[in-house]
């Protein structure tokens, strides 16, 4: 009997993880301030560091990881470094790859800025001023699509009449969560932040 209840909980597993992961690209995945723009936000504490030490990682990181990342375009620079009031933002245009193999590659031109607030033992990142320019010879009529994230990614266009995600602006919105995710992730390794790892449990 206890084999057979083990069989079943590895069988539901799969699923089980498959629907929390979809959930997280789903109804207020895409967070939108009172002017209605998007901005994506998280704080993570750095104990036993000061600001400036901080703000250095930081700086680091968005230099070698995003405006000399493997995706970053020529127009990614600082945009502003006031180590006077802990702030550092930054404005970053890469490409976002939904698929990037030998024999085919889609993709499209994100912008964005990365704005980070510094205090000791803690920082707040954040994601803003999102578009999305599709090139031409990613579209049909070889125009080039400026898409706003305010326009595109949030649950009212991205996400069907039963909750779910649309085909192409759901696209969009699941990468750019993935892509800011991953942002978010290393500046917080970089920093020296502890991060939370979950940790999914079978009872017997």
């Amino acid at each position: 009997m206890k084999i057979r209840k083990l069989l079943f909980l590895l069988l539901l597993l799969p699923l089980t993880v498959v629907a929390q992961t979809e959930q997280k690209y789903l109804k207020g995945a895409v967070p939108v301030n009172e002017q209605g723009v998007v901005v994506f936000s998280h704080t993570y504490d750095v104990p036993g560091t000061s600001k400036t030490e901080i703000l250095k990682r930081l700086t680091d990181f968005t230099q070698q990881q995003l405006i000399k990342g493997e995706n970053a375009l020529p127009q990614c620079r600082i945009v502003e470094s006031d180590e006077a009031n802990s702030l550092l933002a930054a404005r970053i245009e890469e490409y976002l790859y939904f698929k990037k193999k030998a024999w085919v590659t889609h993709r499209t031109r994100f912008f964005y800025d990365v704005i980070y607030q510094v205090e000791d033992n803690k920082f707040t990142v954040s994601l803003q001023r999102l578009h999305y320019i599709y090139e031409p010879e990613e579209t049909p009529n070889d125009k080039l699509q400026d898409y706003r994230a305010e326009d595109w990614i949030t649950d009212a266009n991205a996400l069907t009449p039963k909750g779910q995600l649309t085909r192409m602006a759901g696209k969009f919105r699941r990468f750019t969560i993935d892509r800011k995710n991953e942002i978010f992730r290393e500046a917080a390794k970089a920093a020296g932040a502890q991060l939370k790892t979950k940790t999914v449990v079978v009872e017997e």
